[in-house]
């Protein structure tokens, strides 16, 4: 009798796995094509290139304060400085840079800090006319992470970056 009512259950549940394995086919081939998985690194001169666009971490410092504002309670400031080379590259970009810690959180450069010099949001990575507005060689990004974060790496995007491309920039220990 119990045999009866487990069989009908397990049989449900192996026909519900499978149905969703192959419902969410597409959503895997999407992202395969499109989700962030291919990686460029740096070169042993720490610069990473993707595209037209050359990066390098310039440094790395912990700050307690910006423009006299401290961060909330549980948080820290990091700020990165960053090299760009992005030659004669007309198209208007900005890359998204985050901060990846230990456990594979991501934290957005720009968002819930304080802004203006020397921060910006993001990186400018290319620029419409670059004789008339070149882009900054040096740059400097400002982010938010708990207090208790283990930052690993530094991730750049940019939708102008081939489809699922991105830079990773290794944060040292």
């Amino acid at each position: 009798m119990r045999w009866a009512r487990v069989l009908p259950a397990g049989v449900l549940a192996v026909s519900l796995a499978g149905w969703g394995w192959f419902a969410s086919e597409g959503a895997r081939s999407g992202w395969w094509a499109f989700g962030e998985h291919v990686a460029a690194g740096p070169d042993d001169e720490g610069w990473a290139s993707l595209d037209t666009v050359r990066v390098r971490l310039a440094g790395v410092e912990t700050v307690a304060e910006v423009d006299g504002e401290r961060p909330p309670a549980g948080f820290t400031y990091l700020a990165l400085e960053f090299e760009v080379d992005a030659g004669s590259n007309e198209a208007l970009r900005n890359c998204d840079v985050a901060v990846r810690d230990a456990q594979g959180r991501l934290f957005l450069a720009g968002e819930e800090v304080p802004s203006g010099d020397p921060y910006t949001s993001w990186l400018e990575c290319g620029s419409t006319d670059v004789a008339e507005d070149p882009v900054p060689t040096e740059q400097s990004l400002l982010v938010l992470v708990p207090a208790d974060a283990e930052p690993a790496a530094v991730r750049l995007t940019a939708m102008a970056f081939p489809p699922a491309e991105f830079i990773e920039l290794p944060l040292g220990s």
